[in-house]
């Protein structure tokens, strides 16, 4: 055999696992994934990645207070909450693409309505509409995730597509709100949800009679009050909770560790950028490895990161490092939570509601954390934060032990 075809046989297996990777990679369904994406991601969270350019915007433009601006976010994320947890229960009888359009168009016409506001009191009353609205696209969004047989592969990528709304959001929003004010912001909003609605029409109608399940992860059939059902979203909600008492204050420990505003929002950028990997990898492995393992490296990782954050207010360089690393494993570890979620009931009550709790952890972090730097400093934050990340795991057991259980008894075929 000559060197040449020795060659060629090397490298030949190596050609197989890279041409392996991208078929790993590619989704199985792109219309279906885009529609779950657009209702979940793109309408129901997507206030919640500019909630930044609102607040400001919006105290700029109306002459409101911290109080004032803050009270309107919390409106519209409690909203969201209860539009997501009212339809939760029924999500596995409803029209879901009737719905999701629904709560599209009243969070559309909300934006648009409010681009026009000319009060605060006006506001008040519009920005729950639209939370709401967003709310019943979030549920049916994350419910499509349970009528899948790949549900960890279809997590992730919705994952990744969000990553990638992050970035544009971030630039985009920027520059409507610095030349237009918060007119810009809600009119961007309206314009970023108008351009995904089409993509709702690919949503299935109903949830399938029998949806697939995996021989390591079948489906486990539980009920939305079920025991296992409500530590699944406590843990979402502990998960989410944890990683905004960071988030809410990162930009404030930046500047306490020697960083400049643009500096800042340039390395903010570049961790959006990176986090792009933690999601993909998600997406490629799905549950090979089954979902123990994953989830639980998912909640050390993110715990990591956010107490390192917290921790390092007079340290620029575990900072740095750790800011790099939010992203990456948050939508990492959110992958799989939505899968381990979609796993317990078949008819996606469960990840229906899971992103309500989300967004209720979302809403309470700051105050939390606050509270905590003001009686204690970062570093009391920064230890509670670690005691978070082991409650979520310790909640996190029993949804694990179901599907595990659920495995172990499924019959043969």
């Amino acid at each position: 055999m000559s060197d040449s075809d020795l060659a060629c046989g090397a490298s030949a297996p190596q050609r197989g696992k890279v041409a392996q990777f991208f078929a790993d990679a590619k989704p199985d369904n792109w219309g279906l994934l885009l529609a779950a994406f657009a209702s979940a991601y793109g309408i129901g969270l997507l206030a919640m990645l500019v909630l930044p350019f609102m607040i400001g915007a919006t105290m700029n433009g109306l002459g409101l207070d911290e109080s004032q601006a803050g009270l309107l976010g919390t409106a519209e994320f409690l909203a969201v909450m209860v539009g997501s947890l009212a339809l939760a229960p029924f999500v596995g009888k409803i029209p879901r693409r009737t719905v999701a359009t629904l709560g599209a168009c009243l969070a559309i016409g909300g934006n648009v309505a409010s681009m026009f506001a000319g009060s605060y009191e006006t506001l008040l009353i519009l920005r729950p509409i639209v939370g709401f609205g967003c709310g019943l696209a979030l549920a049916v969004g994350n419910a499509t995730v349970a009528s899948v047989e790949n549900s960890e592969k279809l997590a992730g990528q919705m994952s990744v597509l969000f990553v990638v709304l992050m970035v544009v959001a971030m630039e985009s929003f920027a520059y409507v709100s610095e030349r237009w004010g918060y007119v810009g912001v809600y009119g961007a909003l309206a314009g970023f949800m108008l351009l995904l609605v089409g993509f709702l029409a690919k949503l299935p109608r109903h949830v399938k009679a029998e949806p697939h399940g995996s021989s390591e992860h079948p489906h486990a059939h539980k009920g939305l009050f079920s025991a296992v059902s409500l530590f699944m979203l406590g843990a979402m909600f502990i998960f989410a909770l944890r990683d905004t008492m960071m988030w809410a204050f990162a930009e404030r420990i930046g500047l306490a560790v020697g960083y400049e505003s643009a500096d800042l929002g340039g390395l903010f950028s570049l961790q959006a950028v990176i986090g792009i990997v933690g999601p993909l990898i998600a997406s490629v492995i799905g549950g090979r490895f089954g979902l123990r393992t994953p989830v639980v490296l998912g909640i050390v990782l993110t715990g990591i990161v956010t107490f390192t954050i917290l921790h390092s207010s007079d340290a620029k360089l575990p900072y740095t490092l750790a800011v790099l690393g939010i992203s990456g494993t948050y939508f990492y570890a959110l992958s799989y939570l939505t899968a381990l979620a979609a796993e317990l009931d078949t008819q996606g009550r469960i990840v229906a509601a899971s992103g309500g709790l989300l967004v209720a952890g979302v809403a309470l972090g700051p105050a939390v954390s606050g509270y905590l730097i003001v009686h204690g400093g970062y570093t009391l934050s920064s230890w509670v934060n670690v005691g978070f990340a082991l409650l979520t795991l310790a909640l996190l057991a029993m949804p694990l032990a179901a599907i595990t259980r659920s495995a172990r008894t499924r019959p043969a075929h």
